[in-house]
């Protein structure tokens, strides 16, 4: 097709972890694909798949302007070189500084919200200025796409997106062929997994909490924690504090990983009681591998759980609220646990399959790219 597509984004991992399958699938249609972001993991899988990466330095967490201002400066150099046909703009400083990028060099682009996160949830001057810089930035999106309702209305109702550009997408889709379990639960000791950056906004204290009431009544259960520590990030939790909670052997750190498939496949039940997401790709890759989940009943969860079908919802930041949960999952069947293992997958099968959001960057970029040939003719 001799098209070329950015997709900039603010860690080349998340970018290769979420995004796999649409890049390779580019790919294959003939499209080049020049993903734009920090190298923060190995490049195998960019040789292996023809996919070209353009590392780039960006302090995701900071708060200096001047900084910030290299930053858009860096790109909009990027962009003027590599002359993108269209590019995709993911989490808070690609989307503001990659979207003036792309203004400045007529670049069509597309803006994906995929959560709102410390930024959001910790009101204060970071929040404001955060609003501040989405509301102009947005304005020069083609479109921007939301992985779940909540988010895109407020978006909408603070104005900081115009109504006719959002659109909701449910996710950024999971490979259910890859995501299926091979092992049965009776075989494995009961264990909740909490995975994710072990952030206090993943809810990661009132897991641990939960866990030391839990296990003095079932003291066989197990409580892992799979995820990064020492995080670019105000909500990280330290490195202390995690050998302080496994000295009172309670939880078990198991590190981080790039593939948590056998992790999953060794759980009986993934637990995650966050305070905001953009819809959990760790819910969705635990229910399609059949595995019933717990997680806060809030936006980027309650879309993945269906409470008494495939898990439990528990309120956010509420440590009884949790034990309850964890309580009520232990309580029930062998073949309850299974059904809402089955269940889970057909939930992300019928909802979340990935191939659906394939499906769609395909057909808009086809829009697109067919609009800009006949403006060009």
């Amino acid at each position: 097709m001799g098209y070329k597509i950015g997709f900039v984004g603010n860690s080349l991992q998340t970018m290769c972890n979420f995004r796999a399958g649409v890049m390779t699938e580019l790919v294959q249609m003939g499209y080049e694909v020049v993903i734009i972001a920090p190298k923060d993991s190995d490049i195998t899988f960019l040789k292996q798949n023809q996919i070209r990466l353009i590392p780039i330095e960006m302090d995701c967490k900071g708060m200096n302007p001047f900084a910030d201002i290299q930053f858009a400066r860096t790109l909009k150099r990027i962009y003027k070189k590599e002359k993108f046909n269209f590019l995709f703009h993911y989490t808070i400083k690609p989307v503001v500084y990659g979207s003036w990028a792309a203004r400045k060099t007529k670049t069509p682009q597309i803006s994906v919200i995929t959560g709102l996160g410390y930024t959001f949830i910790r009101k204060g001057l970071i929040t404001r200025v955060a609003k501040f810089l989405y509301r102009l930035s947005l304005r020069t999106a083609n479109e921007v796409w939301f992985l779940n309702q909540e988010d895109k209305s407020l978006f909408i109702e603070q104005s900081l997106v115009l109504p006719f550009k959002a659109r909701l997408i449910y996710g950024e889709g999971v490979d259910v062929a890859k995501y299926k379990s091979q092992s049965d639960l009776s075989s494995i000791p009961f264990t909740f997994l909490f995975i994710g950056r072990v952030l206090w906004d993943k809810g990661v204290g009132e897991f641990v909490k939960a866990a030391q009431v839990v296990k003095k009544q079932h003291p066989k259960v197990q409580f892992h924690i799979l995820g990064q520590l020492g995080a670019n990030n105000p909500a990280c939790v330290s490195i202390q504090q995690m050998e302080e909670w496994e000295q009172t052997r309670t939880v078990k750190y198991l590190g981080e990983t790039s593939n948590v498939l056998p992790y999953i496949e060794n759980a009986t039940c993934v637990v995650l009681p966050s305070y905001r997401e953009g819809v959990s790709r760790v819910l969705l890759e635990a229910a399609s591998m059949e595995r019933p989940i717990i997680a806060s009943n809030v936006p980027g969860c309650r879309e993945i759980v269906i409470e008494g079908y495939n898990g439990f919802l528990c309120e956010a930041q509420d440590t009884n609220s949790l034990i309850a949960c964890m309580m009520h999952m232990l309580s029930i069947s062998q073949v309850e646990l299974e059904a809402f293992g089955k269940n889970g997958r057909t939930h992300v099968i019928k909802h979340f399959d990935e191939q659906k959001t394939i499906a769609l960057y395909k057909r808009k970029l086809q829009e697109y790219l067919l609009t800009e040939n006949h403006e060009s003719c």
